[in-house]
């Protein structure tokens, strides 16, 4: 029997994520059911391909960090609602084991088609003798659980009111503060957790990726494809620097600056965003190789970022478009065209923000 903090979540947040997003799970049962009377074995044979060939597992990891994001999104928007408050206060007389036991439990409940899928990929990996995949399937689950409760634990326990300002803006206080650098300080001071579990995250991916294709590990693909799972990873904070330039930046329309500075502007911003993963490049590649991949990770990332300028902040459309260029950006990648899509991503990221700048969908900052 759930225990009454658990029963309360599950009522505020799981009915209402799939309340919110039923459409998506009524289009996954489509594609589910897809191949006819032969669907059990078709599935099957998809999961024995995931789990044995890396490049699968990868694919399927990063299809489960996109619906985790889309799960932290929706936590986050609906526990910042007028009639969930309550939550804030009344969570505090629960203990801090009983509290992220709650939350993972919800998490796990949120994403029920994820973990069936796992658990059915690890069942099947051990009866094939695939012992590896199924402790990686494992770990990788279980600690993507863990991650989105703790930072559901942090998001419900942090101050809503009279809040002092962070150590580093403290300490930042005496320094001049950049434009670009605005969303920086803000992730900072209010989203260290969140972009700590992020580098983490990235951390994680990009050995991870180097790891399993060892055999292989000086084919540039693999590094490629290592770049643009940590753009994924960063997917919803860019989110959330859309929103933020949205609510509080919206003044700099009204700058002298001509619209390629302001793109130079984010440009410099998500460099400083990503120069942890920089780092570690230059530490493990050739410089020039070093270089090159860390400005196709920035190329990505900035086609997200200038995607929100051409449909909006509507996190359900953000995700579709995301997913949608993970896949395309991939195909690309094992044709070895990566340098080209580095030019390409950077000119098709900047003409949708010299077109769409002024015309930036505030309207539809918190749909979805």
């Amino acid at each position: 029997m759930l225990k009454p903090l658990t029963n309360i979540l599950t009522k505020i947040i799981v009915d209402g994520f799939y309340k919110a997003h039923n459409g998506i799970f009524i289009l996954l049962l489509l594609i589910v059911i897809a191949p006819g009377g032969e669907f059990i074995k078709f599935h099957q044979s998809l999961m024995l391909y995931f789990i044995a060939k890396p490049l699968g597992m990868i694919i399927i990891f990063a299809l489960s960090l996109l619906y985790t994001f889309k799960c932290w999104h929706f936590v986050s928007s609906t526990l910042t609602g007028l009639h969930q408050q309550f939550l804030f206060y009344s969570m505090n007389s629960f203990s801090k084991f009983d509290q992220v036991f709650s939350w993972g439990i919800i998490h796990a409940l949120m994403s029920l088609p994820i973990v069936l899928y796992m658990l059915c990929s690890v069942i099947m990996a051990i009866s094939h003798h695939y012992f590896l995949s199924a402790f990686i399937i494992l770990i990788f689950s279980i600690g993507l659980l863990l991650l989105s409760a703790i930072f559901y634990y942090w998001l419900i326990n942090k101050l809503i009111d009279g809040r002092k300002p962070s150590m580093i803006l403290k300490l930042m206080n005496g320094f001049k503060k950049p434009f670009f650098s605005l969303y920086l300080y803000h992730v900072f001071d209010k989203f260290k957790l969140k972009y700590l579990l992020i580098k983490l995250l990235s951390f994680l991916l990009i050995t991870g990726v180097f790891l399993m294709f060892a055999d292989v590990k000086t084919d540039i693909r693999v590094a490629a494809i290592a770049m643009l799972a940590i753009a994924i990873a960063h997917a919803m904070l860019i989110f959330e620097e859309r929103e933020f330039d949205g609510t509080f930046l919206m003044f700099a329309k009204t700058l002298p600056k001509s619209r390629f500075q302001l793109f130079l502007s984010q440009l410099f911003m998500y460099s400083f965003l990503l120069l942890p993963e920089g780092i570690w490049l230059l530490f493990n590649l050739p410089i020039l190789m070093a270089a090159g991949l860390f400005l196709f990770c920035i190329s990505i990332v900035m086609l997200f970022v200038s995607s929100l300028h051409l449909i909006g902040c509507n996190q359900d459309r953000y995700m579709q478009v995301v997913s949608g260029l993970f896949f395309l950006i991939f195909l690309i990648i094992l044709f070895k065209l990566i340098w080209a899509l580095v030019l390409i991503n950077f000119l098709v990221s900047y003409a949708i923000f010299h077109f769409n700048y002024y015309k930036f969908k505030v309207n539809e900052m918190h749909d979805g």
